[in-house]
This record gives C-alpha cells, structure tokens and sequence, in this order.
C-alpha cells in the first residue's frame, strides 16, 4: 500500500511540475508577445504615426506593418488603407512613391500602382508624366508600348492612348476626327473610327479579306464578289427552318443546339433565312427601292456584296408563330436569345443604339455566328462585331 502511494504521489508531482513549466512557457510567450507589440506600437510611435493611425495600422497583417515600419511617415497612408483600389501587395510602391513624389496627388498614386498595367521598372518614367497629363491609362500604355514612337505628347493624344480600343495606326485619324467633334468622349471617338464612320458607306469600300474564315467582316466598308459562295453549306431541316435554307455547317451544328436548349425552355426558334447568293440579295435590295428608295432601303437592306447572308454564317430567326421580323423583338424567344445566344458562339449582329456603327436599323431577329470565345467577349464587353474585328482581327 505504501509503494502505490508513493507512486501516486510521483506521479502528481510530476503533472504539477508539468503544469508548472508549461504556465513559465506561456507566461514566458505573452511577454514576448506584448513586448514585441509595444515594440511596433513604439517603432510606429517613432516614425510620427498617432495612436488612431496605429490602431488601423494594427489591423493589417503583420506583413504589411513591416512594410509600414521600414518607410517613412506618410500622412495620407490611412486613406490609402481605406481607398477601394488598396492592394496590400502594393502597398511598399505606394509608400515609396507617394513619399518620393509628395507634390502629385495621393489620389493619383493610388490609381497609378494599382492599375492591372503597372510595372514596377517603369515607374519613374510613369510620374515623370503624371505631373503633366491626366489620364493614368494613357500614360501607362505609353511608357509600356509606345515610348519608342515618334509621338509628340499632349493631352488629347495621351487620352486617347489610354482607350481600352486605342489602335496605334489610327492615331492621326483620331485627332482629325476629333477637331470637328470635340463634344465627344475621346471613348466615342474611337469606337466611331474604328468602325470607319469617318469614311462613306459603300463609297470607300473594298473587297473583304476572306482569308479570316469565320471572321471575314461583311458591312458597308467590305464587299464579297460576285461568284463568292462559301463552302460547306448544308441545308437546314424542316425540324429548324421556317422553309428551305441553307447554312454553313459549324454553324449549323452550333444552331441546332442552341435550338434544342431553348426547346427544353419551351421555346422554339427556327430560321427563316441562311445563305443568301449575291443575285438573290440584288433582286431582293432591288425590291425595297422600289419600294421605299435608296436612302431607306439601305437602312435595313443590304447591297449585293455587301450582305452578310452572302458569307454563309448568318441567319434571321423567328418563333412557332411565325411573327414578323418586326414583332420579334417581343417574344420569348427574343427574351431568350439575349441571355444565350453566345453561349453557342452567336451575336445579335445589328443591336439596338449601334444603328450609327453597323449602318443597320436594330435588327432583334438577325444573328451571325463568330465562335464560342469571340460570342462570349462581344457579350460581355456590348460592343459591336466591326468594334471587335478592328482591335482584335484586323
């Protein structure tokens, strides 16, 4: 009995002797711990930093507090912390610049670093124009892409280099443009030039570039010749069409299942017209201008050649009743083909409030087929197929 007594005894002065070292250790830690915080509360203290600004500084990470330790005091640094652009990575070329360059806006260094552009090497170069131009765009695609361009700088031109659709090669035409319009955005301008609106419909046309295949641009600035007629038409079935038409197969085969999805929906498309030859464009625009005459029929009429129908891609749509092209845009279908038609690579290639860049009158009926990846982008960014051709097929 005394020796089990004994070893109990041993056995409690041993867990008390542990419980006794593990209480000195984390003693031990919490002072280290505090000592480190006073530390950096001390270190912040001593670089000019107020206990308000501290007490926000200490909600970062203790990443970005080095960082904050080893550069100087900057006054605007909590505005930054709470700016909507702040990136904790960039935080050490915010302080670092902001302090270098203290007679440029805050505002501004905080949009200079956290643009997506931004490259660290270049910086001196970017506030070198910062002090001068406005537009941080502008001036970051410039020192990035285009210093080693004859480009005399001002302003204007600094704008319109920091368009998302700038195209070098149209620069002069952008000026131009603009000494007779300069109550447009400079975004304005070169969606128009882009698009060629500074040229005449049909007048300063030329013979489309069929080389691109599937991107082959159709408006009234390309042109098909006469014995153009694409490859791999199939007819469309019954099942799809309204009557008889043909289609390119890859769209096609894009058509019947977005045809299908829909279907699941309740809803039915079917197409009304495909392929077009260039004859049958020439009766059919010659129609409307006895109709309605020149001027109005090339509103909503293509000229033979300049038909998108002609490459093949392109088709009209319509519902199970059959509603005109004109009550198209109130059906479900329409609803429908809004939210998904670039899901399976189509556009509505003559959207509304684009009439001044297509040349067409809003056509809700009218869908061209570009691919999956070019379908979704258009969508994505609402620009037109001319917008998209020129910055990015050209």
């Amino acid at each position: 009995m005394k020796k089990k007594k004994r070893k109990k005894k041993r056995r409690l002065r041993k867990k008390r002797i542990a419980i006794l070292i593990l209480c000195i250790i984390t003693i031990i830690y919490l002072i280290v711990l505090l000592c480190n915080k006073k530390s950096k509360l001390s270190e912040l203290q001593k670089i000019g930093y107020s206990n308000l600004e501290i007490n926000e500084i200490n909600k970062l990470s203790k990443k970005e507090k080095d960082v904050i330790i080893n550069n100087k005091y900057n006054k605007y640094l909590i505005d930054y912390l709470k700016d909507d652009k702040y990136n904790k990575n960039k935080i050490e070329y915010y302080l670092k610049y902001s302090n270098k360059y203290k007679k440029i806006d805050y505002k501004k260094v905080i949009k200079l670093i956290s643009n997506e552009n931004f490259i660290e090497k270049n910086s001196d170069e970017y506030f070198k124009l910062l002090s001068k131009y406005k537009n941080i765009n502008g001036i970051i695609k410039y020192v990035n892409d285009l210093k080693d361009k004859e480009i005399d700088l001002t302003d204007d031109i600094i704008s319109f280099i920091g368009q998302k659709y700038f195209i070098y090669d149209y620069l002069d035409r952008y000026l131009k443009y603009y000494e007779n319009n300069s109550d447009l955005k400079y975004s304005e301008i070169v969606t128009r030039i882009n698009s060629n609106l500074d040229y005449t419909f049909y007048k300063d046309a030329k013979e489309a570039d069929i080389s691109k295949g599937m991107y082959t641009l159709i408006n009234k600035y390309n042109y098909l010749s006469k014995d153009y007629v694409p490859n791999n038409l199939v007819s469309v079935t019954g099942k799809y069409a309204r009557d008889k038409a043909n289609l390119i197969d890859v769209a096609y085969e894009s058509f019947k299942k977005m045809a299908d999805d829909a279907k699941k929906e309740n809803l039915t498309i079917k197409i009304t017209t495909g392929y077009r030859s260039y004859s049958f464009q020439s009766t059919l625009y010659d129609n409307y201008v006895k109709i309605d005459g020149i001027e109005k029929a090339d509103t909503y009429s293509a000229r033979p050649g300049f038909s998108e129908h002609q490459l093949g891609y392109s088709c009209d749509i319509t519902d199970s009743n059959n509603v005109s092209f004109e009550d198209f845009q109130y059906t479900k279908e329409y609803e429908w083909l809004q939210k998904n038609a670039y899901k399976y690579g189509f556009i509505q290639r003559y959207p509304k409030d684009k009439e001044y860049i297509t040349g067409f009158i809003f056509e809700s009926w009218h869908y061209r087929y570009v691919g999956l990846d070019v379908a979704k982008y258009i969508y994505e960014n609402n620009i037109t197929y001319e917008e998209y051709y020129s910055y990015f097929l050209r």
